[in-house]
């Protein structure tokens, strides 16, 4: 049996819209399906524990967008006993730009309605050590100390954007004019201008042991990646990959405020690793503490500032019908 999760407010309203053309190749496939329509922000979170409390597998469909995607594996109980199909809708869909999703939609669903499980890959799993600023009213169960993502996590500028974003009245007016990604790019520019920039200690480890360490007076962001894309396109780890069993860091430090402006759309083509200032590395685990807390993401989520995370590599967990 099928169990497929509908985000009605994804890519401003159109999931419902790619359901329904999807629904006759579910009717058609010969084995039973329920659909569910999330009806408010944590409703997917909810859903998926309750799906996968008894501890049997699923198959498990999701129409939805990066966002959504966190959501259900934040919420699933046990990854090991979940087949996950996805269908993005989205605005940014990073995670389908990267995973190189089949453009024919006809294909994609009829890889996940064979049920199979196609390919297994990498999660990144965030620790919080301490927190301030918690968002309670967000998705995010505030008394959580981990979350997982499957594109990537970030501390700093990159998700002060993200949060900056989420708070502002005019996102949902872009996005029912459908240039929702408008306030990110707001969001940037004001950002680089005023976002603080302070002491920070990135340490990479491998199997517990630490093997290098970045000391940094002037910390702008830390973005620790699984997949090469985030932000809409942007590559901050243009060699990440989700199927290699660690992480790629890419941090922006002790650098000209007013360069970032030029080192900032080279991130779309991965060309800004080149400047100086951007630091590039790899580890199995990684801690990053500052001064001073800092907002934090996961996959674009925002639920609270911290001064001290760990992120891990959680190696091949998710399984794939695609």
């Amino acid at each position: 049996m099928f169990h497929i999760i509908v985000n009605p407010a994804s890519r401003s309203g159109r999931a419902p819209s790619v359901w329904e053309e999807a629904k006759p190749l579910f009717d058609r496939c010969g084995e039973e399906y329920k659909v569910y329509f999330s009806k408010q922000t944590g409703h997917v979170r909810e859903l998926c524990r309750r799906l996968t409390e008894d501890g049997s597998e699923i198959k498990l469909v999701i129409f939805g967008g990066d966002g959504t995607v966190n959501e259900a594996v934040n919420g699933i109980r046990d990854l090991s006993r979940v087949r996950l199909g996805y269908v993005p809708t989205g605005s940014s869909n990073d995670l389908a730009r990267d995973l190189a999703l089949p453009a024919d939609r006809g294909e994609l669903l009829r890889s996940i309605l064979a049920g199979e499980v196609v390919r297994r890959i990498d999660l990144g799993e965030l620790e919080y050590h301490n927190e301030s600023s918690v968002l309670g009213w967000m998705h995010a169960d505030p008394h959580s100390h981990t979350r997982r993502f499957t594109v990537s996590a970030g501390i700093g500028f990159d998700a002060s954007v993200c949060e900056g974003a989420m708070v502002s009245p005019f996102k949902k007016v872009l996005n029912r004019v459908h240039l929702g990604k408008l306030i990110y790019l707001w969001e940037a520019i004001r950002l680089i201008l005023t976002q603080e920039m302070v002491p920070a200690t990135v340490t990479m480890e491998q199997e517990g042991v630490p093997v290098q360490t970045w000391q940094f007076k002037r910390l702008l962001f830390t973005a620790v990646m699984n997949h090469r894309f985030e932000g809409g396109g942007f590559r901050f780890c243009p060699h990440a990959s989700d199927s290699d069993g660690a992480l790629d860091l890419c941090a922006a430090a002790d650098l000209n405020r007013l360069m970032f402006f030029r080192i900032f759309p080279t991130a779309y083509s991965g060309n800004h690793l080149r400047f100086h200032g951007i630091h590039e590395g790899r580890a199995f685990n990684v801690r990053i503490q500052t001064q001073i807390p800092l907002w934090v993401h996961t996959d674009g989520e925002v639920t609270r500032k911290s001064s001290d995370i760990s992120i891990r590599c959680l190696p091949g967990c998710l399984q794939l019908m695609f």
